[in-house]
């Protein structure tokens, strides 16, 4: 009888415990089997295959249409290999940033925006979703890299598992990753919803509820030429200051109507026009007004005078009312040119600002001094409506400090670092600090003085580069064009009246000649036609805008 050696039961326990399943440990399967049923099996009616994707979109007499359904079967797997290999990109990106110096995040964003060409706030989210994807998610990410996952399914599990944790993140995946891709895509999208659902309420058992939000943001709005304030907080607040508001603003459109019908003194009358109309205001303007016209209950703390003026930019042939081209506000919003004229002319200030009437630059002005004068930090603020850093989107306005691109030399100011404009710029307190860190470095490129001015980027401590070019008023350039349009009619018109003179003058002489010298007076013959006058001003720059920077290619 032969002899079989029995594991020993401790070896056994061993085993059991670290036991897989298909790749599948124990407290995984364990994670799975505590799912509800449709959640763990999720199969197909029948496979969907490359080869049987004609059938399945009804085109299979056309061989034409079902090649063309196959090549849109191999494009998205295609895509789906791109995808995984930009986020494994971006995440490699991430973390080698991340173990180098934590203080470079934001530099690694700048590094992404301009590669990706994106703003920072969308690189700052195509960067943690990277890392989440190749991280988080390593089982259907494996499948997309072998182009087994549909990429717009993979994208819509990075957005909807947002705001789980690491390891529901994790929960998420390894159930996904059992599912049937051969299902429907509304099948897909209820699945995930429901188990994305699930990890969030089994989270909301585990941990405390994360305390309400209380914040006031400003948002866009679809009205053109409006925008929005969002208040958001617990109900009870909210609900208690909208009754506070309401209850005033009823107050006072009764007041209105009591002074109408007395003919007396009507209180709270804005811009007079409850005496125009004769009409109380209505109860949402009135709310409006009062909300905007609040006082700040601010203690002790002294609150600074704002640091710039409300800039609106309006072209001149707008506010004369001979172009439509838009205002700006601050240098990043338009406005519509009707608005623009209203705000114009109620002020009694207007400043004048000058630009290149071909490139649109805005002209610097002189300044001699280390503080940087009121006059410069609004041109550098025209220069740059939002802060200089390439991608970053923080308004100059509120958000942004003045910075000097060489630092200025307290003991021997003699030897650089002046405050003159092409030594400045506005950058955001985040920025300057990093370029304090040495995170950053700008050093400004030669350019004539009508051109936009230019910035050359050290991004990081490995060297990589990006050149910006400052803002200009592209308004400018729609007045040019509108000048040059009159200025072609006018020539159009003159040549028009020269030619009819020309060959009315031809006719009469004509005339005359046929007719009898004793009883027709001697005609001179008619001048010449005068050539078309040149136009008095350059409109176009002979040149492009801005030298060529040495370190550029050539051009072809």
């Amino acid at each position: 009888m032969p002899f079989v050696e029995e594991p020993d039961d401790d070896e056994s326990t061993v085993d059991d415990e670290n036991a897989v399943d298909d790749g599948i440990a124990v407290d995984e399967r364990a994670f799975l089997d505590s799912l509800p049923r449709r959640l763990q099996i999720v199969d197909a009616r029948s496979p969907l295959t490359r080869d049987g994707l004609p059938d399945r979109t009804e085109c299979g007499k056309d061989p034409e249409l079902g090649a063309a359904a196959q090549r849109v079967w191999d494009a998205e797997k295609s895509s789906a290999r791109a995808l995984a290999g930009r986020y494994r990109a971006l995440a490699e990106l991430f973390d080698c940033e991340r173990e180098d110096d934590e203080d470079e995040e934001d530099v690694t964003t700048a590094r992404a925006a301009i590669a990706l060409r994106v703003t920072h706030g969308v690189a700052r989210w195509e960067l943690r979703s990277a890392h989440r994807a190749a991280h988080h998610l390593p089982r259907t990410f494996s499948l997309l890299e072998g182009g087994r996952f549909p990429s717009w399914w993979f994208q819509r599990m990075v957005r909807e598992s947002e705001d789980l944790s690491e390891e529901s993140r994790r929960q998420l995946d390894l159930a996904v990753a059992t599912w049937s891709t051969d299902i429907p895509v509304d099948r897909f999208i209820t699945l995930l919803g429901a188990l994305v659902g699930l990890l969030a309420r089994r989270e909301e058992e585990l941990e405390e509820a994360p305390p309400l939000p209380r914040e006031i943001t400003i948002a866009p709005d679809t009205t053109r030429g409006a925008g929005s304030l969002v208040a958001r907080g617990p109900i009870p607040e909210i609900l208690a200051y909208w009754k506070r508001l309401d209850e005033s603003a009823r107050a006072i459109q009764a007041a209105q109507r009591k002074a109408l019908r007395d003919d007396t003194e009507i209180p709270y009358d804005v811009d007079d026009l409850v005496t125009s109309t004769g009409r109380p205001l209505p109860l949402d303007r009135l709310r409006y007004e009062l909300q905007l016209n609040a006082t700040f209950d601010t203690g002790d703390v002294p609150i600074p005078g704002p640091r710039f003026r409300l800039n609106v930019t309006v072209p001149a042939l707008t506010l004369l009312g001979a172009s439509d081209a838009p205002g700006m506000l601050d240098g990043t919003t338009p406005i519509p040119p009707e608005m623009a004229r209203l705000l114009a002319g109620g002020q009694e200030t207007w400043f004048r600002v000058l630009t290149d009437p071909c490139s649109g630059a805005f002209l610097p002005l002189p300044a001699d001094r280390y503080q940087p004068s009121q006059t410069m930090l609004e041109h550098l603020r025209l220069r740059n409506a939002t802060c200089a850093v390439p991608g970053c989107t923080r308004p100059a306005s509120w958000a942004a400090e003045c910075d000097h691109l060489e630092e200025f030399d307290h003991e021997h100011p003699e030897r650089g670092g002046r405050t003159e404009l092409e030594n400045l710029h506005m950058l955001c307190w985040q920025h300057h600090q990093d370029k304090t860190a040495g995170l950053l470095d700008p050093a400004r490129i030669p350019t004539a003085t009508r051109e936009p001015g230019r910035t050359r980027w050290r991004l990081g401590r490995t060297g990589d580069h990006a050149i910006v070019a400052d803002d200009v008023d592209l308004a400018t350039r729609i007045a040019v064009e509108e000048l040059e349009a009159a200025w072609r009619t006018h020539l159009a018109r003159r040549t028009q009246r020269t030619a009819q003179g020309a060959t009315q003058a031809g006719t009469e002489k004509t005339a005359t000649k046929d007719a009898d010298p004793a009883t027709t007076p001697a005609s001179l013959p008619a001048p010449p036609p005068e050539p078309p006058p040149e136009p008095p001003w350059s409109l176009r720059p002979e040149s492009p805008p801005g030298p060529c920077d040495p370190e550029d290619p050539p051009p072809p």
